[in-house]
């Protein structure tokens, strides 16, 4: 992997690159005027991470570019300001001072609804099982700019892990998030989306897993939360009970631990 900058950076656009490199554990290559297929060529990498003014996209060769975007948590979190529900953050029971561990952090747009609804006493934590996609992420959340200053600061507040959710959450203490969250149809939702195309090479196809339930209901103090397709079947398997499923394209669904209300 190579990480460089744009044609003419500034000197913030270098110490974020630099930044970006020391995460990656690659040198930053100065651009000068080279083109990108002159940048391969030289130093026989295909992989590049471009950082601009803009922020940081990966580009490989006959792939779409991978950059961060906060999605469709934007206008979730707009809605909110005017005083609307989320439904996910309903099936989550969530409340100011939460601490939610999303277990399959993806893109991060739950994380970050999820980030602006528990606030500034609050804590989310994203597990992310794919290294490239974990950094590129918590960059993002780090760097992305917008007028939206509610949006900006549950992004900043967000904190990354790079691993195996199950393994992570072996290491966790009992009863140490409220609320442990999945969404196992994200790999379905990657392929199927043209406006996430980018990340379809880095996501992980791995099925959810009995065992990381069970560690999920060991770690809430309330409830475990899982998401889904209107079709899918992963939370009768589990014995999860479906919130307000009729007629949603997405279904929520819930299990309680000990401690749930």
């Amino acid at each position: 992997m190579i990480v460089t900058t744009g044609l003419e950076p500034s000197e913030d656009t270098l110490r974020h690159a630099a930044e970006l490199a020391e995460k990656f554990g690659v040198p930053v290559v100065r651009r000068g005027d080279l083109s990108l297929h002159q940048l391969r060529k030289r130093h026989g990498d295909d992989e590049v991470v471009v950082v601009s003014a803009q922020g940081a996209r990966l580009e490989v060769p006959g792939k779409q570019p991978f950059f961060f975007h906060p999605n469709t948590s934007a206008f979730r979190i707009k809605r909110l300001l005017r005083g609307d529900t989320d439904t996910m953050l309903a099936a989550c029971q969530i409340h100011p001072g939460d601490e939610v561990l999303d277990a399959t952090l993806g893109l991060g747009a739950d994380a970050i609804v999820f980030s602006h609804a528990t606030g500034a006493e609050g804590k989310v934590v994203g597990i992310e099982s794919e290294r490239v996609l974990a950094i590129m992420v918590e960059d993002g959340l780090k760097h992305w700019a917008t007028d939206l200053k509610p949006l900006e600061a549950a992004m900043r507040r967000i904190e990354v892990r790079w691993g195996n959710h199950l393994e992570v959450m072996q290491g966790l203490p009992s009863r140490s998030f409220d609320v442990v969250y999945f969404d196992p149809m994200f790999e379905a939702t990657v392929h199927s989306s043209s406006g996430i195309a980018g990340v379809r090479a880095f996501a992980n196809p791995e099925p959810l897993a009995e065992q990381a339930i069970s560690e999920a209901l060991r770690v809430a103090r309330r409830r475990v939360v899982m998401k889904e397709g209107k079709a899918g079947k992963i939370h009768e398997r589990f014995g999860f009970i479906p919130f307000r499923s009729r007629g949603q394209q997405v279904v929520y669904s819930y299990k309680e631990t000990d401690g749930g209300e």
